[in-house]
């Protein structure tokens, strides 16, 4: 098969590439094919696979009338508006489809659980460690888990409205740039079968309610979905925070997190009766009765970066860097290692300092 085919279906099959810049795409395609492509060639590439999609795009798709194509638009979204429960983001994505689990089978492995990352105001130190464990691990690691406020959208914040972002000339579009460097640097190390899902959380639910304001609605601005480009990255996504949540092996729960008590991992564990790992207090916890766990993972965030300003002392003495990994194994059970960071974000595992 020539270079540029082979580029061609790459890019065919990781739409999102196409946005991305010539080293970029030589990287991914070094690390899939095993070889190194030229950037003349990738940028013809990228102009034919564009050309296709530009041309099935202005094919029409309906012979009818432009009034009846009309008609049945309105009827549509308004049986879409009344279904949803949430805000309308009105992007091509009304409703992300949440894809289905892969089998037991195909879930025997590592799995690495993290959230509140915050970016831009991530803990980069922590980033760079998980990205070298992956790197380590990465012919075990069968699930990458986003469970919530991996951004943090901070020019949707209610809190800051009328006044300035925690970082001065702060812009969504900034936002989503940051999002999508940490995502390439991820995803580099990652597999390429590995199951990938992003849950929103309360702080990516910042787009949903902001355009559930009808003056802001009319100007849409981009999702976390369309921003950050997850559906071409493969992501399962899921966007009610609140409600949401993945099923890990036979009945392990992961989402964002509900409760925010002193006690919370109990709080949850009583509440569900489920076994479940969570994030959203950015506090380390776990609690167990019988055969059920409750684990509160921590938080990747940066906690001395302005974003977190509005915490007071005490309150930010509660908080704790963390993540999870989860070994399930092959009758489907989940096994929890809750991983603690050291305050100058490095971290132990397996023997060694990350």
């Amino acid at each position: 098969m020539q270079d540029l085919e082979i580029i061609k279906i790459f890019l065919r099959s990781k739409k999102g590439y196409l946005k991305k810049g010539n080293e970029a795409c030589a990287y991914a395609l070094l690390n899939k094919e095993g070889k190194t492509f030229s950037f003349d060639l990738i940028k013809e590439a990228k102009k034919a696979v564009k050309n296709e999609i530009k041309h099935q795009k202005s094919k029409p798709l309906l012979s009818r009338s432009v009034v009846e194509d009309f008609r049945d638009s309105v009827e549509e979204n308004r049986k879409k508006f009344e279904a949803i429960s949430f805000a309308p983001t009105l992007s091509k994505r009304k409703n992300p489809k949440s894809g289905i689990a892969p089998s037991i089978k195909d879930q025997f492995g590592m799995h690495i659980l993290l959230g509140c990352n915050h970016v831009p105001f991530h803990n980069q130190r922590l980033h760079e460690g998980i990205r070298n464990l992956i790197r380590d691990y990465k012919y075990n690691i069968k699930g990458f888990h986003l469970m919530g406020d991996f951004a943090d959208i901070n020019t949707l914040s209610s809190h800051d409205k009328g006044r300035f972002t925690a970082v001065p000339g702060l812009t969504l579009d900034m936002e989503y740039d940051a999002c999508n460097i940490e995502l390439d640097l991820f995803e580099q190390q990652l597999p390429d079968d590995v199951w990938k899902t992003y849950m929103y959380g309360n702080h990516e639910d910042r787009h949903n309610r902001w355009m559930n304001n009808m003056d802001n609605a009319k100007t849409p601005l981009l999702s976390p979905m369309d921003g950050m480009l997850l559906e071409e990255r493969g992501y399962q996504v899921k966007n009610k925070w609140s409600q949401d949540y993945f099923i890990l092996g036979n009945d392990f729960q992961i989402f964002h997190g509900i409760y925010f008590s002193i006690h919370n991992a109990k709080a949850h564990l009583d509440k569900l009766r489920a076994s479940c790992a969570y994030v959203h207090t950015h506090r380390i916890q776990n609690y167990r009765e019988g055969l059920m766990s409750a684990f509160n993972i921590g938080s990747c965030a940066d906690f001395t970066t302005t974003a977190f300003n509005y915490a007071t002392r005490p309150m930010k003495a509660q908080w704790a860097n963390g993540f999870a990994i989860n070994m399930i194994d092959e009758q489907g059970r989940s096994n929890i290692t809750q991983i603690y960071v050291n305050p100058d974000g490095t971290f132990w595992f397996g023997g060694r300092l990350y």
